[in-house]
């Protein structure tokens, strides 16, 4: 053989092996990120399970309880906010819409459709305008044909 040779063969085996290393990292940051998205899901459908005023507020509007307008305003912004939270991500590219839609969306709705949730609120001012865009795309995602979810 010859140096020419040897000197192209040796440019071909460091292409490929940059190639394949490049490939290599490329997939290890998509699986990083899926990763990462996995940790924010988890951490909000936690923040949100364990969260106790949460739970006190949200029987009180599944069962359209007026008694809803008496729980302190705070508590009631918080869990309106934390609809607000799940939005940005989704708006973000951290969360996939449709699974926010698929795991929150329903009581998002039903806060929504609660007036009693929202006495001393006032839903229709701007501080509000990503919940309500949060809930006009639930109300068209639920029009849509189910589909694959994932994180």
């Amino acid at each position: 053989m010859d140096l020419a040779t040897i000197k192209d063969a040796s440019i071909i085996v460091a292409g490929f092996v940059a190639f394949v290393t490049l490939w290599q990292g490329i997939a290890q940051y998509a699986k990083q990120g899926r990763f990462v998205r996995v940790n924010q899901f988890v951490e909000m459908r936690r923040r949100f399970m364990e969260n106790e005023s949460f739970t006190r507020i949200l029987t009180l509007v599944i069962a359209n309880c007026p008694d809803v307008a008496n729980e302190p305003i705070l508590e009631r912004r918080n869990l309106a906010a934390f609809f607000e939270e799940l939005a940005l991500m989704v708006n973000s590219g951290v969360l996939q819409a449709e699974t926010v839609y698929y795991m929150f969306g329903r009581t998002a709705l039903q806060l929504d459709d609660c007036p009693n949730f929202w006495q001393g609120l006032d839903k229709e001012s701007r501080y509000w305008f990503v919940f309500r865009e949060l809930v006009k795309d639930l109300r068209a995602f639920e029009n849509t044909k189910p589909r694959k979810v994932s994180v």
